[in-house]
């Protein structure tokens, strides 16, 4: 078997469960529906919104405690 270049990805539990039922009604496997699913993503577009969340938890965070101290 030919070595593969995949690493490790984190599925949120609902979409791991529609990817799951993908599989199951297509008979495959489920890295089958990832690689898949992967071939089509816009990369461009992923890039960008990575390159935006940190700020965007950081303003969640900030958001977060300033609600949470004028509930005092």
């Amino acid at each position: 078997m030919a070595p593969t270049q995949r690493k490790p990805v984190y599925i949120k539990p609902e979409h791991h469960d529609i990817l799951r039922r993908i599989a199951y009604e297509q008979h495959c496997n489920l890295s089958d529906v990832l690689d898949a699913v992967l071939e089509q993503v816009d990369w461009e577009k992923v890039e960008k919104q990575a390159s935006t969340k940190p700020t965007q938890r950081v303003m969640e965070r900030a958001s977060r405690s300033k609600t949470g101290s004028d509930k005092s």
